[in-house]
């Protein structure tokens, strides 16, 4: 458990990594744009045969995003699913760049300077969604509210209560659940099989899940949901 929890606190911050770089993107697209509002730039032009390796670079992005995404959610990689968001990316401007070609071609030859403002947002946009699903795996965020764990707890006959819950992860990739479990069992194997019981349902619940419960005595008496 450890050493998976590890290795993906390193793909989120690849993950990370990943985003700094399409920030940068985004920067550098805007920059460029309003320099060449301000300072004017030369018509763009193009050979048939480097159109042609455009064309086949935007394919070829095409697939690995696509791809990388399918494997990532497959193995529930970060870092996979990010880079899948940056070649993204790269395809949003590639299409920018073949649209503004096609805009000089006819005439319009401020075409490619008004399409790098939406292209540098949806290049924006797309290092967010990457920071946003992968700062709560570097914080250990709060995966579930200790109120919904506590319900499905005592769900299960034989419980009598739990307290100090504690969950971290993302839902969907992996969340890691702690509890203290009071039990209404006399023996070990009653108390055993009563546990393994509520370990399931949450496992079930919130897949892929890893569960940690304290067993306690009925005796023990605590109303505190804590967390």
């Amino acid at each position: 458990m450890n050493i998976r929890r590890g290795h993906q606190k390193f793909e989120a911050i690849g993950a990370l990594g990943i985003a700094a770089f399409l920030g940068i993107a985004c920067f550098e697209i805007i920059q460029g744009a309003v320099e060449r509002i301000i300072n004017g730039g030369k018509p763009v032009k193009i050979t048939p045969s480097e159109l042609w390796i455009l064309l086949l670079v935007l394919g070829v992005n095409i697939f690995v995003a696509f791809y990388e995404r399918r494997v990532g959610k497959r193995v529930k990689s970060n870092i996979l699913i990010a880079d899948a968001t940056h070649t993204m990316s790269d395809i949003w401007v590639t299409i920018s760049v073949i649209a503004a070609l096609i805009g000089v071609w006819l005439g319009y030859q401020w075409l490619d300077i008004v399409l790098s403002f939406p292209v540098a947002l949806l290049v924006f946009w797309s290092g967010w969604t990457v920071l946003k699903e992968n700062l709560p795996c570097l914080v250990d965020e709060m995966a579930v509210a200790p109120e919904v764990i506590h319900a499905l707890a005592l769900s299960v006959p034989g419980v009598v209560n739990c307290h100090n819950i504690a969950s971290r992860g993302v839902i969907g990739r992996q969340v890691f659940i702690e509890m203290h479990l009071i039990v209404d069992a006399s023996d070990v194997e009653t108390s055993h099989r009563i546990t393994e019981q509520v370990e399931n349902l949450l496992e079930e619940r919130f897949s892929p899940a890893r569960v940690l419960i304290h067993v306690e005595p009925p005796s023990y008496l605590s109303n505190q949901i804590s967390y």
